[in-house]
């Protein structure tokens, strides 16, 4: 699918543990993937990676061990537009009201397919933007994809990596009333401080415009493969300029994973915890209301 060699990555840690303390009632994982049979749900051609094992029904038994009862499907990068297993899946649930999910807004989607990706719960759409996603997008079509997540009433799921954000600033500053998540902590570089450009910027967009983060994937991003304590003052920083927009996801299954040891998805809620000084009620803001909002849970 990729040309040359396999990698291999490590699989999920499958015996999920509850993390402690348990998590508050209606705690939301606000982004996981999905994935099947490539011989039914194939990949896009040039696909950064294979799709893993990590089915929905999997990802419901680790939510149900982890003490979770809602989540939300963020649509992964090899589907790109296809979005026929997010539509199967929805479809499937005979009670919808605990899961969201976040689709991929390109050209090539039709709007009665946004509009049936909505009634099943879409809330968002995921921008995969920058060179390391093999996603080149004119600054015109990515304008008129936010314009399309906007008059639905979604969010836009920015996942791009920090200096990218940076080098973006114009288009995003010029949509108005988009609401705008910035994926796992901007994916920034710890090792570098908190003196670049990238992490003072986001902040700026935290305190003064609105914007929301996910604070998620700090094990990946840290320099540790344990305890990941480099990844807590910036998960500190973040909770701090913006509690009511911080969410959290697992990223599960953890695609990619290049780190000696894969972690439990406990361990990654304790991180969280350790971001948010173990504060009972920004935890609960974090892991309930602030998500029921994003997502419109319970309405």
């Amino acid at each position: 699918m990729h040309g040359g060699a396999q990698v291999s990555f490590l699989e999920w840690e499958r015996n999920t543990r509850p993390p402690s303390p348990p998590a508050p009632p209606l705690s939301c994982d606000s982004q996981f993937h999905i994935y099947e049979d490539p011989k039914k749900y194939p990949p896009k051609e040039g696909a950064l990676y294979d799709p893993p094992n990590g089915k929905f029904q999997d990802m419901m038994g680790v939510l149900q061990k982890l003490g979770f009862a809602r989540g939300v499907i963020v649509h992964p990068m090899p589907y790109d537009t296809d979005h026929r297993l997010l539509i199967d899946t929805l479809s499937a649930l005979e009670d919808r009201s605990n899961i969201r999910a976040v689709a991929i807004i390109k050209d090539n989607v039709s709007d009665s397919e946004l509009a049936k990706l909505n009634d099943l719960g879409v809330r968002g759409a995921r921008f995969n933007i920058g060179k390391y996603y093999n996603e080149l997008h004119s600054q015109a079509s990515l304008l008129r994809s936010m314009e399309r997540a906007k008059e639905l009433g979604w969010h836009a799921r920015l996942h791009v990596a920090g200096p990218n954000l940076h080098e973006h600033a114009d288009i995003f500053s010029s949509i108005k009333d988009l609401t705008f998540v910035v994926d796992h902590m901007g994916h920034l570089d710890f090792s570098q401080g908190m003196q670049v450009p990238a992490f003072t910027w986001l902040i700026d967009r935290l305190k003064h415009h609105g914007w929301w983060l996910m604070l998620s994937n700090g094990s990946r991003l840290s320099s540790m493969n344990e305890g990941w304590d480099d990844a807590v003052p910036f998960g500190q920083a973040f909770a701090e300029a913006a509690p009511d927009r911080m969410i959290w996801g697992s990223d599960w299954p953890h695609v990619r994973w290049k780190k000696p040891r894969m972690p439990n998805d406990g361990e990654l809620v304790e991180l969280l915890y350790r971001y948010l000084n173990n504060d009972k009620a920004l935890i609960e803001k974090v892991l309930v209301q602030n998500p029921a909002r994003l997502h419109g849970f319970g309405s």
